[in-house]
């Protein structure tokens, strides 16, 4: 055969190679896994991909180089920050039922078997806030008349308010003060003292908040209202560093990042069980819960810490007071947030 002859079957075979290639990688079976417009390399880092890869060994980014379709945006939302795969329900069980299992596991670098603490503190959290929204009788009624307002912050009682307090409470205050306005009219957010001793913006979105107040108590109420709400879930996680500073304080030998982690547990926890009251709003369930979620934190610093039962109930109740005096300042900053949202 001549160099001519040699050349074209050399060609031939190439196109029917460079056919078999494209073909392969159009069915999804080429070097860069699947998807449209896939390629042998990675598109992100360069890097040269194995056979079937789905992912990059160097940089992690899938191979699949389309457009989302909307199941897969769907699934990537859900997978990534609302963490209802893998290995939730195991997490689930252990934060719920076995108080400081979480935090005993994450320290002891066993991470991967469960949902990391922030991922479950933010779950449960949204969960709860869009349960506590949507339910009939839930703080998104605040300021509106008839029975529906006198009944906001029944859905979890009062005995609950130990895990609640920074989403219930202002509830209370909402309903406690619709009933002394409408005894006495006063419509003073700040004393005059205290306001005079403000910048001179504040004090006139003070006087703009006090004006709307008399000029529409009903509006200015919901607006309050729904201001609170929508800063709890914020008003929670900055809490979260100082709750971790009074256990340093408490458990000074533990590291600040191990409180810090045992932090996000046991609010995700409470947010866990103000969850179970929302949408079980029964005697029983309630009760329940305001019990567990009184004795959940003592079980936990036990465990973690490993201290006598003598020590680490002195220390709760310490821990109970200095806790409660930063959810009272965090609440009066929520207040005052709201009230001024009439402005």
């Amino acid at each position: 055969m001549d160099d001519a002859g040699l050349s074209g079957l050399a060609g031939g075979t190439a196109a029917v190679v460079a056919s078999a290639d494209l073909a392969s990688l159009a069915a999804g079976g080429g070097r860069a896994g699947h998807g449209h417009g896939a390629t042998g390399d990675c598109l992100n880092c360069g890097t040269a991909l194995t056979l079937n890869a789905r992912f990059c060994s160097q940089c992690g980014q899938d191979t699949a180089n389309h457009p989302p379709s909307l199941f897969e945006f769907v699934h990537e939302f859900v997978s990534h920050y609302i963490a209802v795969e893998g290995t939730l329900w195991k997490s689930l069980w252990g934060l719920m039922a076995r108080p400081g299992f979480l935090t005993r596991e994450y320290l002891a670098g066993r991470k991967q078997r469960y949902v990391l603490p922030l991922r479950l503190l933010l779950t449960l959290g949204l969960l709860f806030f869009l349960a506590l929204k949507l339910m009939p009788g839930s703080t998104h009624t605040l300021g509106r008349d008839g029975e529906e307002g006198d009944e906001v912050a029944q859905v979890v009682p009062d005995a609950a308010s130990a895990a609640s307090a920074d989403s219930i409470a202002a509830a209370k205050f909402a309903k406690a003060r619709k009933k002394i306005s409408e005894r006495s009219g006063d419509t003073t957010i700040l004393s005059p003292d205290l306001a005079s001793q403000l910048p001179q913006g504040m004090q006139d979105r003070v006087h703009r908040a006090e004006t709307h107040w008399r000029a529409d108590p009903k509006a200015s109420m919901h607006a309050m209202g729904a201001t609170m709400m929508g800063l709890a879930p914020y008003a929670v996680l900055c809490s979260l560093p100082f709750f971790a500073g009074l256990l340093k304080l408490l458990f000074w030998r533990q590291a600040y990042g191990a409180h810090f982690v045992f932090a996000m547990h046991l609010h995700a926890a409470w947010y866990g069980m103000l969850l179970v009251a929302v949408l079980l709003p029964w005697g029983l369930v309630v009760f329940v819960v305001w019990a567990w979620s009184n004795i959940y934190p003592v079980i936990a610093l036990k465990r973690v810490h490993a201290a006598s039962w003598w020590t680490t109930l002195l220390r709760a109740a310490l821990l109970a007071v200095l806790h409660w005096f930063i959810i009272g300042l965090g609440l009066l900053a929520l207040v005052m947030a709201g009230a001024l949202a009439a402005a």
